[in-house]
């Protein structure tokens, strides 16, 4: 089968590499210069940095599995990472059970509560009967009020933004689940890994084996959209030329994968449109000193506009900097939100007030260099019954085929899953 690959995102190169090695004939096209997706890169001051953060846990197989299949593995480093919690101006520990045992914004009942609660989430297997009711509901229950309007509520509050209390439960078990897998004994610290050379490092390596297998990549080629004939796939449009081809792959956002479907698809596409997305507004700061000792911080202060900072050279300490550190600050929100247009100096302006709250003697003098990405379907909302209305990897038409984060439910979007989904559809395409 001759296939285009729509995204040339890790997904898309992953499918492309594994749809080469069973026989097939494979062209990626990637509207940007770079491939990479949300994975993508960029040059920080002389030093490739990821647009967006990643980190890798110990349950991360199939990322793991792949970058030993094409030479990574010994680019490949764990770390015990630390965490900590910003409550009303205090930083606290927060990353052992040890630290919850002493996190006194929350009652010694709460914390025991909260302290069980990770513990049945860790064994729990059958996520199904978590589903219908919110992460909300599931966690005041279990954990009383006040530890979900202290911990949780502000972290849900990262990724979903004002979406936050409409999350299912299903999703909020497994976020707990794969983190606790990331600690080899329970009263040990989270354990977490990372690529040398980052993300950038797995992305150039398969499109380099992608060529070597004979695969075509085209960068700067927007597929604009899907061509259909008699119910099937008979090829793509791409800058105005009409190319054949027997099957399509779409790892691109749902709603994007809406607009390159005909209006014959009508029905298809209102399907895949019932997913709803949130954006990400996402700050990357160059340091000339670390913020706090931690990789993650979650915060919880009223005086700060934004509830984590991830210190990402806490994990991965990148001696290729010179010494300066690299930070994180995301904000989830839908896109029509008037924050999510603020302009760039504007949320600097605001972020460098808020810092001296969570690092009491930073000064602006600190930044070195910032930059602010945006992406505005960075994470579907993953609300009650939510499996429901997740897309099958094999559409109704013919030969058209989705890669989607929202087929890991209720596994949250990371690398290593979107690795899974890609092998896993190769192998449901079959050999040549």
């Amino acid at each position: 089968m001759n296939t285009a690959i729509v995204g040339g995102g890790v997904s898309g190169l992953s499918a492309a590499y594994f749809l080469l090695k069973r026989g097939h004939k494979v062209t990626v096209f990637e509207r940007d210069e770079e491939l990479g997706g949300l994975a993508s890169s960029f040059d920080f001051g002389g030093a490739s940095i990821e647009k967006y953060y990643h980190f890798i846990c110990l349950g991360d197989d199939e990322l793991v599995d792949l970058c030993s299949e094409v030479g990574l593995a010994q680019k490949l480093f764990w770390r015990a990472t630390k965490m900590s919690f910003l409550y009303n101006g205090k930083l606290y520990p927060f990353g052992t059970p040890m630290d919850l045992l002493f996190f006194k914004p929350v009652s010694l009942l709460g914390r025991i509560r909260f302290g069980f609660n990770i513990i049945y989430a860790r064994s729990l297997s059958y996520w199904q009967a978590l589903e219908n009711e919110s992460a909300e509901t599931w966690l005041t229950r279990h954990i009383g009020k006040q530890a979900y309007d202290v911990i949780w509520r502000p972290l849900l509050q990262i990724k979903f933004g004002e979406y936050a209390s409409e999350v299912a439960a299903s999703w909020m078990w497994h976020r707990i689940h794969r983190v606790a897998k990331s600690r080899k004994k329970s009263l040990q610290r989270e354990e977490l890994g990372y690529l040398v050379g980052g993300t950038k490092m797995l992305v150039d390596t398969l499109a380099e084996r992608i060529r070597q297998m004979g695969g075509k990549i085209r960068t700067s080629s927007q597929v604009t959209s899907v061509v259909v004939k008699d119910d099937a796939v008979a090829g793509i449009r791409c800058g105005g030329e009409m190319i054949d081809f027997d099957g399509v792959i779409s790892t691109v956002a749902l709603p994007l994968a809406c607009r390159l479907l005909p209006k014959e698809c009508a029905q298809y596409r209102a399907t895949l449109a019932r997913v709803k997305f949130i954006g990400v507004v996402c700050m990357i700061l160059k340091l000339a000193k670390p913020l706090t000792d931690s990789f993650w911080v979650n915060i919880n202060d009223p005086r700060i506009p934004f509830n984590g900072i991830i210190e990402y050279t806490n994990l991965n300490p990148r001696p290729d900097l010179g010494g300066s550190k690299i930070a994180y600050i995301p904000f989830y929100l839908v896109t029509s939100s008037a924050r999510y247009s603020y302009k760039d100096a504007d949320l600097m302006q605001e972020y460098s007030k808020a810092l001296r709250q969570v690092a009491p003697d930073f000064n602006p003098g600190w930044i070195q260099d910032w930059r602010v990405f945006r992406d505005p379907y960075a994470q579907a909302i993953c609300t009650t019954n939510f499996s429901q209305i997740v897309p099958d990897q094999v559409a109704p038409v013919k030969g058209f085929y989705l890669i989607d984060s929202t087929q890991l439910y209720p596994s949250d979007r990371t690398i290593s899953g979107m690795i899974g989904l890609a092998n896993k559809l190769a192998d449901t395409i079959g050999e040549a």
